[in-house]
């Protein structure tokens, strides 16, 4: 409702940054709390053992028992404790009496007053030893209090101790170290995940998450929305990717059931269609082969990434849509040549006629467009008279016209006639076969003869099958024996490169159709070639249309 307070996700730069000095950060603190746990005990038992050693070491002072058994007129036992008490960093050392009168004190105002806890007195004097946390003139602190003995009897004690400010203050430079390696730690972890977030940024491309994800969804779609099947493996036969229209190819394959990404192909799949481009490295292309009894048009092309080799990647599509795409292509090529050479020739009678105008030669243009009638009448009202249909007959026209200008008469047999008939896909595929069997009479003319070369066309229509009858003849080379099985594969010409579509495309028509084709020499040099086009196509297109040849 309010796109404008939206939250945006975090870049994943950020992202790892903060995770990264987040765990981190608790990482530290949870041991640097352990560590100071870890010192406070340890210091708790040091200042446990180091005052218990010092009061022994006070208690069994023989200068000290001497005095207090004396009553220490002098104060020598102040003074002895004194040094003791700041060579060993001590708070206090307290000497009392079986009364608990003191003869020493950190703070001499309380010699001669009695120890502040009356039973910490009574527990010492009776003979024991002990560990004491309790408030003291100076604060609460640790204390250790040990009987003095002088003959074998109780005469006194000694209590040693520290405050917990002396004690605080001795954990707090462990807690600077402490502070201080958390600091070092931390920007580590801060440089560390700077580091890590542009490192991943550049393995990315700069690409944040939501982008790959998108990126991902868009190629996984456009891939299986393409019409051409496309499998790519790897090296060692894994496949890389394989798409929907790929899987149906392959459906039902044996080679290929149930068949994902990761797993490996079968030899025999590899042996047919991946073999040549992966041991050579080398693109093939528009290779015909039968997959899962469909015949199949494929492309092999390597993968390579940074010069090294990856794999190959097939594109595979249905032989019958590719024939068909041609057939179109191929049928509009015919209909854009044949209204070239109309306009051609229709463009140099107007330059005639204007010649004769700007000459001021009015008979001669009234002569010459008689002569054009004439002609009119005798080509089109010939092949009008024959051919009803008008786009076949505009087609032939055009055809005629065509090779006229390259001195080849193409000649329309007199007993040729195809009835009127509604346009349709079957008058489509006809001037298709038409076109491309005038070209090659044509081009195979030229060959042989440079001028007057001649090919004759014969049309017919069986109205009771329902059958085109089409013969094509021509005194052009011929068709040698050595390439006349391999005329109607795909790709394969005498022409040069990007050539030898179009036999294979009336091959695949006629085929379509269930009709019949035939190729034969001539006597005396060239080829005729026959073909029956029902029609209808034909719902078994299995039947192979030259079985005749």
């Amino acid at each position: 409702m309010f796109p404008f307070f939206k939250k945006k996700p975090l870049k994943l730069q950020n992202t790892i940054i903060l995770v990264v000095c987040f765990s981190t950060f608790v990482s530290l603190i949870v041991s640097a709390i352990l560590i100071r746990n870890f010192i406070l005990s340890m210091n708790r038992s040091s200042v446990s053992d180091r005052i218990s050693s010092i009061a022994k070491i006070v208690a069994n002072d023989k200068l000290i028992q001497k005095k207090l058994q004396t009553g220490d007129p002098t104060h020598a036992i102040q003074g002895i404790t004194n040094e003791i008490m700041i060579a060993s960093n001590l708070d206090f050392i307290v000497v009392m009496d079986p009364k608990g009168i003191r003869y020493s004190h950190a703070d001499p105002s309380y010699i001669g007053l009695p120890f502040s806890s009356h039973e910490d007195v009574k527990k010492v004097i009776g003979g024991q030893e002990f560990f004491s946390e309790k408030e003291g003139m100076l604060g609460f602190g640790f204390r250790y209090f040990v009987p003095i003995y002088y003959n074998q009897e109780i005469i006194g004690a000694v209590c040693v101790g520290l405050t917990n400010n002396t004690i605080d203050n001795q954990v707090k430079d462990g807690q600077k170290m402490i502070v201080f390696s958390l600091i070092i730690g931390l920007s580590v972890g801060i440089i560390g995940a700077v580091f890590l977030a542009q490192k991943m940024k550049k393995i990315l491309f700069g690409l944040e998450p939501q982008e790959i994800a998108e990126q991902l969804s868009e190629k996984t779609i456009i891939e299986n929305e393409v019409d051409e099947g496309i499998l790519a493996i790897s090296s060692d036969k894994t496949i890389l990717l394989i798409n929907t229209p790929a899987k149906n190819i392959f459906y039902q394959t044996e080679q290929l059931l149930d068949f994902e990404v990761g797993k490996k192909i079968s030899d025999n799949l590899y042996d047919v269609l991946f073999k040549e481009t992966i041991e050579h490295q080398t693109t093939v292309r528009t290779q015909s082969m039968y997959l899962n009894g469909t015949e199949t048009i494929s492309s092999v092309t390597p993968l390579f990434s940074n010069d090294r080799f990856l794999g190959a990647v097939a594109t595979l599509r249905n032989r019958s849509e590719v024939m068909k795409l041609m057939e179109e292509l191929g049928g509009t090529k015919q209909y854009i040549n044949s209204m070239r050479a109309q306009t051609h020739e229709f463009m140099n009678k107007l330059h005639v006629i204007s010649g004769f105008i700007d000459l001021k030669k009015y008979e001669e243009v009234t002569h010459f467009i008689q002569q054009l009638n004439q002609n009119y009448k005798k080509e089109i009202g010939q092949v009008s008279s024959l051919i009803k249909v008008p786009a076949i007959a505009g087609f032939l026209l055009g055809k005629i016209n065509e090779a006229k200008e390259q001195s080849v008469e193409m000649l329309l047999e007199s007993d040729s006639f195809i009835p009127k008939m509604e346009m349709d896909d079957s008058i489509h595929s006809l001037l298709q076969v038409l076109g491309n069997l005038l070209d090659n009479a044509k081009e195979a003319v030229l060959q042989k003869h440079e001028r007057n070369g001649q090919v004759r066309i014969h049309l017919n229509y069986d109205t009771e099958a329902e059958v085109f009858i089409v013969t094509v003849c021509d005194d052009g080379v011929g068709i040698s024996e050595e390439i006349s099985e391999k005329i109607f594969t795909l790709g394969f010409s005498t022409k040069g490169i990007n050539r030898g579509f179009g036999l294979n495309l009336i091959h695949s028509i006629v085929k379509r159709h269930g009709g019949f084709l035939e190729f034969s020499k001539q006597t005396n040099g060239g080829t005729i070639v026959y073909l029956e086009l029902p029609k209808k196509e034909d719902q078994n297109d299995d039947k192979c249309p030259d079985n005749r040849r």
